[in-house]
């Protein structure tokens, strides 16, 4: 279907469907397969049932299936208004009074903050005593626009998040799956010719995703200074 005569909302749901399962030639298929498998595990061990959830930056909604079927209520807020998002709002200024939900989600959200732990400080607030919140947040990448403001380390993850408490962060690749991310982002953007860019999808670019994913998988290294990503569960 041609995407500029496709509806919004079949449009985003493709999106996020894409994002929930990422095809081999997709450049971002190694941190993207992380992300998911890491959030799946967290979600599972959530103690209840009937959640209210937070979205955060919810423009796609990609995590929204991994817990939808335990959710009494879920609610996405994002700057943009889409046919997905219920309230269009800034995550610094969060229109919900304190301690309305068991859930937030907030992924690749606060590297466009202009303040990320004033956001952070909002989410919690907004977290019911006990509350979680799952994000991911960009390490080691290339700047996907303009209005990108931050990448973090782990020790930055924790400051922003110095108001909750257990704070789990995991890399969503080690340093060699980074690495091999960014090669294949790198090369998805400079491969400007339209033939040679679906000979390259459907090539080098699984390729690489494979190679990166047996390196994963044997556990090669454990370093994480080239990590792409962390994944992020904080308890209030």
């Amino acid at each position: 279907m041609n995407s500029s005569n496709e509806p919004q909302r079949e449009r985003l749901l493709r999106s996020a469907a894409a994002r929930l399962n990422p095809p081999l030639t997709d450049p971002n298929f190694l941190v993207l397969r992380s992300r998911r498998l890491i959030l799946q595990k967290w979600i599972a061990k959530l103690p209840k049932e009937n959640l209210r959830v937070l979205d955060i930056g919810a423009r796609y909604q990609p995590y929204r299936a991994l817990i939808e079927s335990r959710v009494s209520r879920y609610v996405a807020l994002d700057i943009e208004q889409t046919e997905l998002v219920d309230i269009v709002g800034n995550s610094e200024a969060i229109p919900f009074a304190g301690n309305q939900f068991d859930v937030a989600i907030a992924t690749q959200t606060l590297e466009y903050c202009p303040n990320p732990q004033l956001a952070a400080q909002q989410i919690h607030k907004t977290l019911k005593p006990g509350g979680v919140l799952f994000m991911s947040t960009v390490a080691f990448a290339p700047r996907f626009g303009d209005a990108q403001r931050w990448h973090f380390t782990p020790a930055g993850i924790r400051t922003i998040l110095s108001s909750f408490k257990n704070v789990e962060i995991v890399a969503e690749t080690s340093s060699l799956g980074g690495i091999i991310r960014a090669l294949n982002l790198a090369l998805h953007r400079y491969v400007h010719f339209r033939p040679i860019r679906k000979v390259y999808e459907w090539t080098l670019c699984p390729l690489l995703n494979m190679t990166g994913l047996a390196l994963e998988r044997l556990r090669v290294t454990n370093a994480d200074e080239f990590a792409p990503n962390y994944s992020v569960r904080a308890e209030k």
